[in-house]
């Protein structure tokens, strides 16, 4: 019951909605009690002759229906339709208050997690598909609209349909009435049976689901290369199995429910022809009026259907647990990179001092990709990461903005633990420009002042202008205001390249990292790109992830990375007099033949 505890915390948000709920459930209950006795009017008081209850005979007098049969049948057909016109005006109420209440209980739940996916480390995500999150955020938080109304409406509203209709009925005939609800049992057992099995057929159907989410996430994410290679043909037979199989085991679950609801049907079924002919029986003997034998039989659906519902809860909710399972996942996923319970501010102003001590990291337990790394960047330092593909050097740039944290060793921003500040001012204090810049769909200038929104529109200019970007941005079709597409598809390389700089401009954050943001241009670009990267440069504390050595050459030291581990340190010329792996690597860059680039 952990699960569903965790879930009623959002129903209960709802206070004031759920008293009125309660409220509308009671008179739609009183009303639901009322609606069969016109009936015994009719056949009981109009047409059978017996005499009204002593509380209503004033009230019939008064419209002049007591002795008179033909007023008596007028009396029966005006309660007829106030009865309805009640009953319907009560559950059109009642609906129309649970789904607003029950909307915004789901978008509260699915605001929770979204802002928990948001905070859940890139390690979490890199075990998860993209479509199975936005699975769970946008079909899974609804199970907490049939959560609520399996625990809390739903019995509200039957236990009040029982408590009603019940006390009628006992009035009325005490062992017809123990007749209409002795059902329930059966309907109890049949849920419980039915209950498991539908939690197996619903896990599956939500994870094909997901499956097929999650695939045509992945299609729609990466067309460029889906056409130039010529997949579409592949993607649509593999979008076929998947669909074929989300069909099949929905259908599987369907007709389980089906099964589940034929069951119940019959049983229902069974109870009414036994108090028909009960009844029946009865009328005959004169032991039961027969306006009173219609009245039960009104109330026998409600009743058993009251009961059935109350019985059914296990059923309701094991059909949705799987779902229950996947949101409970992420609300209770640990943060492993959590904020500092007791923060420590940064100095002001910040130098940009960055050093790591004794850093071991790795993505999977027993794998580390870092080991024992010792490295500072001193305030306004640029530091070149150089060494093969693989060696840690972008695993490296990732600890800084506090992106993960290290396993062991420690990350310190000018003197302080990494892990003691607040994750806003440490990340405002860092810049990224990546090889894959990644742009929003958003207009040029929202995209420029993603990391100082609301910036003022001449700095927005000012940045642009510092990286180069401010020409081509103009001759866009709606200039700075011109929506970029879904990851800058839009524009060039360079173009991307040069927002995302002046992205980091306008942040002007005191360190910086670039993971080599010119290894796909061409010359020409890539010289307009590097000019505004040496503007950015400029009086920061810089990581600069060098494929080319080219570009290393040009920080002021340069940090070797091997197997994980720092192997040297120092600058060019230094690293070359010493050999070992900077010069393998420069020998293998520039030796003759080559073109002074490597993959990385």
């Amino acid at each position: 019951m952990h699960r569903y505890r965790r879930l009623i915390a959002y129903v209960l948000r709802e206070r004031r909605s759920l008293l009125l709920i309660l409220a509308l459930t009671a008179g739609s209950a009183l009303a639901a009690a009322l609606q069969p006795w016109p009936l015994k009017i009719l056949f009981d008081w109009a047409l059978g002759g017996l005499a009204p209850p002593p509380p209503l005979r004033p009230w019939l007098a008064a419209v002049g229906a007591v002795g008179a049969p033909g007023r008596m049948i007028g009396v029966a057909a005006a309660a007829a339709l106030a009865v309805f016109a009640l009953q319907s005006a009560l559950d059109a109420g009642l609906t129309w208050a649970w789904s607003a209440a029950g909307q915004r209980m789901v978008y509260s739940l699915a605001a929770d997690l979204f802002r928990r996916l948001q905070r859940l480390s890139l390690l979490f995500h890199s075990r998860r598909s993209v479509g199975d999150s936005l699975s769970r955020l946008t079909g899974d938080a609804w199970c907490l609209h049939t959560v609520a109304d399996g625990l809390l409406i739903g019995p509200l509203n039957n236990l009040f349909t029982l408590a009603t209709l019940g006390a009628v009925a006992w009035r009325l005939d005490p062992a017809m009435a123990a007749l209409s609800v002795g059902m329930a049992p059966v309907l109890g057992a049949t849920a419980f049976w039915f209950g498991r099995r539908l939690k197996r057929r619903g896990a599956a159907s939500r994870e094909a689901q997901s499956r097929l989410v999650s695939f045509v996430h992945q299609t729609m994410t990466s067309l460029p290369v889906v056409s130039a290679f010529g997949a579409e043909w592949r993607n649509r037979r593999q979008f076929g199995r998947l669909a074929a199989s989300t069909t099949a085991a929905a259908q599987r679950q369907t007709v389980l429910r089906g099964a589940y609801g034929l069951v119940n049907g019959l049983i229902t079924a069974a109870g009414a022809a036994l108090l028909i002919y009960v009844g029946g029986r009865r009328v005959l003997e004169h032991a039961l009026p027969l306006g009173s034998l219609l009245v039960l039989l009104g109330y026998l659906r409600s009743l058993q259907g009251a009961a059935q519902g109350l019985m059914g809860i296990y059923g309701t909710l094991k059909s949705v647990e799987a779902s229950v399972d996947r949101v409970i996942e992420v609300l209770d996923c640990p943060e492993e990179v959590r904020e500092p319970e007791r923060p420590t501010p940064l100095p002001i102003p910040a130098r940009g001092h960055v050093r790591l001590e004794n850093v071991t990291f790795g993505y999977e337990p027993g794998r580390p990709v870092l080991r024992n790394v010792d490295l500072e960047a001193r305030p306004g330092e640029t530091l070149a990461l150089v060494g093969s593909t693989g060696a840690g050097k972008s695993t490296l740039a990732s600890l800084i903005p506090r992106l993960y944290d290290p396993w062991q060793g420690r990350v310190l921003f000018d003197g302080v633990d990494a892990r003691d500040v607040r994750l806003a001012e440490l990340r405002a204090g860092v810049a990224l420009v990546l090889q894959d810049p990644f742009l929003l769909p958003l207009t040029a200038a929202e995209n420029i002042a993603y990391g100082r929104p609301g910036a003022p529109g001449a700095q927005i200019v000012a940045a642009a202008e510092a990286a180069g970007a401010d020409e081509f941005i103009r001759q866009l079709p709606a200039g700075y205001d011109t929506v970029i597409g879904e990851r800058g598809a839009t524009l060039s390389g360079g173009q991307r390249q040069r927002l995302a700089i002046a992205r980091a401009l306008l942040k002007d954050a005191p360190v910086l990292v670039l993971d080599e943001p010119t290894a796909a241009l061409d010359p020409g670009t890539e010289a307009l790109v590097m000019a505004a990267v040496r503007r950015l440069m400029r009086g920061r504390t810089t990581f600069l992830i060098a494929h080319r050595l080219s570009t290393a050459r040009r920080a002021d030291r340069i940090a070797v990375l091997e197997d994980g581990r720092i192997e040297a340190v120092g600058t060019h010329a230094e690293l070359i007099a010493a050999g070992g792996a900077y010069r393998r690597l420069h020998e293998a860059q520039f030796a003759p033949g080559t073109r002074g680039t490597t993959d990385g």
